[in-house]
């Protein structure tokens, strides 16, 4: 593995697990398998649909936007983006990972539209004010919150917008530790790809949120969840998922039992000085 700046400790293992991935699946993967639709979001299952629709909506029209993707991945949303009519920059700290999205970019004809760089957002040294958007699927709480934000929060200054989602879990703690305490998980895994990952508690969002002017929170799954769980045929999928439609939207508070939460962020907090 190379990278373009040092790994901590945290990052190094987060790479580890994901260079193992691309270099496993580098050689099973024909071009043909990285072709994106410009029409239809790349979503990795169908329980990202709902979430993934919100965020893309949120972002609006892309042509001619600069947009920062972070944690991309194999580059299937950047190239989404790019496909969209965005100018694109894709972060990962797996430098496999990276060679696939390119690959990807190219098999698709958006690679002068994307530039992809084996960074942590950590380290990102654009210019202020650089994106107009900053996006991500679930990958915040692979990060170095305390770093993170307040550098995503510069780099949008006060004219973009951050969007990401997140798996929270928001109940009290000790509600929280009971549910990894390790006799919990041998009933009911954690599904995490690397060591050092978990859903965010709410001091992980007090960080998210506090490096920006303002934060709109939008909760997504309730009953949907137990599909981590137990086999749930389509059908099942769909009406469970109306029902937390319709939960979510009229009580409030039901917001706390959320899997999954839509994070728009804008302005940079006045806290941290700089242009807002």
């Amino acid at each position: 593995m190379t990278t373009s700046v040092p790994l901590s400790e945290r990052q190094q293992h987060e790479a580890a697990v994901y260079d193992a991935r691309a270099l496993a699946l580098a050689d099973q993967l024909e071009d043909a398998d990285l072709g994106i639709d410009a029409e239809l979001p790349p979503y990795p299952n169908r329980a990202h649909i709902d979430f993934m629709d919100a965020l893309l909506q949120r972002a609006g029209d892309l042509r001619g936007k600069r947009v920062l993707e972070v944690g991309c991945g194999t580059g299937a949303l950047s190239t989404f983006l790019a496909l969209r009519g965005a100018e694109v920059v894709g972060l990962d700290v797996s430098e496999p990972t990276l060679a696939l999205a390119r690959r990807r970019a190219e098999s698709n004809g958006v690679a002068g539209q994307i530039r992809f760089e084996a960074m942590p957002i950590e380290r990102c040294e654009e210019p202020d004010e650089s994106f107009d958007v900053v996006v991500a699927n679930q990958v915040l709480h692979h990060l170095e919150l305390g770093q993170a934000m307040p550098n995503i929060a510069r780099l949008i200054g006060g004219r973009g917008v951050a969007l990401f989602v997140e798996p929270v879990l928001l109940v009290p703690e000790w509600l929280r530790q009971l549910r990894y305490h390790r006799r919990v998980l041998r009933v009911l895994p954690a599904k995490t790809d690397t060591p050092d990952e978990r859903s965010l508690d709410r001091h992980d969002l007090e960080l998210i949120t506090s490096a920006f002017a303002s934060a709109q929170l939008t909760p997504f799954q309730l009953m949907t969840r137990l599909q981590n769980f137990v086999e749930m045929p389509d059908r099942v999928f769909e009406v469970l998922q109306r029902i937390d439609r319709t939960v979510l939207h009229r009580v409030p508070r039901t917001t706390s039992l959320a899997r999954y939460l839509l994070i728009e962020l804008r302005g940079r907090s006045t806290s941290m000085g700089g242009p807002r």
